[in-house]
């Protein structure tokens, strides 16, 4: 567990008393959170089913979709943290530890996305797709067969991801503005991968 600073601590404290999870997980969660600025998460912990991402908004994606009793406890905690989180003033991220990301490139989480980004807000993969969305870049890389591009999200703040099955594919994003069409985001640059 990272060294939480005695607010981040309280803040354990004071949720463990309302939420069914141990200060370990609740401490992971906070982290996640407060790396995420209070409005999303990236997690990886037992009590939470494995990796899982959260939003502000509704969306979060466990490892166990159907388990809705603890979808619903992991999305009240979130949402509790969250609103803790995001009414700090300044540095969020300093003020409940040192800054450091709650899903460490470790656990098998490669880097395939331009280094300048840094660490992304949320990532996933699906069907030969995958993205990766930075919010305080204002980019979404998406990754799909030989190409990656990165498309500039102007100002929406992202909280959703959906990816349409069938022939046709399309990848929508939810902002505070409603569904977005991928296709519909500038597209700031293109990679191709040379053929292995």
């Amino acid at each position: 567990m990272h060294s939480l600073s005695p607010q981040g601590l309280a803040i354990v404290d004071e949720l463990a008393e309302r939420h069914d999870f141990s200060r370990d997980a609740i401490a992971h969660m906070v982290l996640a959170v407060a790396d995420g600025g209070g409005q999303m998460a990236m997690f990886s912990h037992p009590e939470f089913g494995g990796p899982g991402q959260w939003m502000q908004g509704g969306m979060l994606m466990l490892s166990d979709p159907l388990n809705h009793a603890l979808n619903a406890r992991v999305d009240a905690l979130c949402h509790e943290i969250g609103k803790r989180v995001g009414g700090m003033a300044g540095g969020i991220a300093g003020e409940i530890a040192a800054h450091q990301s709650a899903w460490p490139a470790a656990e098998g989480n490669t880097a395939w996305w331009p280094a300048e980004l840094g660490t992304p807000n949320a990532t996933g993969e699906q069907n030969g797709l995958r993205y990766a969305y930075f919010a305080q870049a204002r980019r979404l890389v998406v990754q799909t067969g030989d190409s990656t591009r990165v498309y500039d999200t102007l100002d929406h703040r992202i909280h959703g991801f959906a990816q349409q099955q069938g022939s046709q594919g399309r990848f929508t994003v939810t902002s505070q503005h409603g569904d977005v069409d991928l296709a519909s985001l500038p597209v700031i640059s293109i990679r191709k991968q040379p053929p292995s």
